[in-house]
This record gives C-alpha cells, sequence and structure tokens, in this order.
C-alpha cells in the first residue's frame, strides 16, 4: 500500500512541475513578453538535452560491423581483381542455427565452395579453412599487400581502415573488463581472493 502512495506522490508531483511549466512566468514584464513574441520561431533559442551515456558492447558490435562492410566497400572499389573483393555476411555452419559474422575474400569463398562440391561429389576429405588459407597464403598475402598500398594512396581507406581499428580495441577492452568483472563476482561468491587464483 505505501508503495502505491508514494507512487501516487511521484505522478502527482512530476504533474504539478508539468502544468507549472506551461504557465506564464509572471516575472517577465509586458516589454520582454512582447521582445519574445517578436522573435521569429527561426531565431528562438532552442533548448538542448544532451545525455552522455556509456556505449555498450552490442552497439559497438553493430558498429563495427557497419564499418567492415563499408571499409570493405571502399576497398572492392579500388582493388585490382574481383579475387580481392572482400563480402561481409551472417554465415551459419552445419551443426548450429547460430550464425556468425564473417568477411572473406572472392578467392576464398570459391575455394570454399569448391571444397564442399569435392566432399559432396567425390567423397573426399575437406579442407579446414587454415588448410586453404596455407595453400593460398600467396593470394593472402597480395591481398594484405593491396589492401595496404590502397591505403597509403586513398585517405578514406585509411581512416576507415584506422576507425575499424580503434573500434575493436574499445570492444576487446570492453570485454577483457567484464572477464575481470565476472571474475571478481564469483571470486567473491565462492570465497576465492585473487591472490589466490
Amino acid at each position: 500500500m505505501q508503495i502505491s502512495d508514494n507512487y501516487r506522490l511521484h505522478t502527482l508531483a512530476i504533474s504539478i512541475l508539468l502544468i507549472a511549466s506551461l504557465l506564464p512566468n509572471p516575472e517577465l514584464s509586458a516589454a520582454e513578453e512582447t521582445a519574445a513574441a517578436t522573435i521569429p520561431v527561426r531565431e528562438r533559442r532552442i533548448e538542448e538535452i544532451e545525455v552522455i551515456g556509456e556505449r555498450t558492447m552490442l552497439n559497438l558490435q553493430i558498429e563495427i560491423r557497419n564499418r567492415e562492410v563499408e571499409m570493405y566497400n571502399i576497398f572492392n572499389d579500388l582493388n585490382s581483381t574481383d579475387d580481392f573483393d572482400v563480402n561481409c555476411r551472417n554465415v551459419t555452419h552445419t551443426g548450429t542455427l547460430i550464425p556468425t559474422w564473417e568477411c572473406d575474400a572472392g578467392f576464398m569463398t570459391r575455394l570454399r565452395f569448391q571444397n564442399t562440391q569435392d566432399f559432396l561429389q567425390f567423397g573426399m576429405i575437406p579442407k579446414t579453412d587454415e588448410e586453404m588459407y596455407w595453400e593460398n597464403r600467396h593470394k593472402v598475402e597480395a591481398l594484405n599487400a593491396e589492401m595496404i598500398a590502397l591505403a597509403k594512396e586513398n585517405p578514406a581507406l585509411a581512416e576507415a581502415m584506422l576507425d575499424l581499428h580503434e573500434k575493436r580495441q574499445r570492444l576487446e577492452a570492453m570485454q577483457q573488463e567484464k572477464r575481470e568483472a565476472t571474475r571478481s563476482f564469483f571470486g567473491k561468491l565462492f570465497g576465492r581472493n585473487k591472490a589466490e587464483d
């Protein structure tokens, strides 16, 4: 019952404040009221409310994905071959329904497709991503070298790469902070000190 009374008092106080803010200010003189009325609407000062909040990990992950797509779109427009075009998408692998965000170069997408076809049609043992990257390391090195060369020539690509790197570092710091807070919480819960770990 007390919560209900406090809620009613709180609601009444807010209502009174809102009504009071709508009433004309008796302290304004007649000259000030006419001066305020003659100012065009466009020139009147607009109230600003600045909200400073902490960026959540989810928002930062979304920003990283968006920045990745922007960066690779710039790179795809500038690079020399379609083999180096990088596309990002959510991929759901066999055995799970949880999609993962992946960015692949064109040549790797084609190699994965061929790897799957070889397995399905000829029963060949599928190669892992690591094996395919190792076998095509010359293409990976060429892709990296071209990306760095284009970043030196194109400020938009360089800025996108630096911004993406900074956001990834910030996300890693947030994840590390969360891991340590979780470790500390469970340490306190189970009576363990950090020195004992």
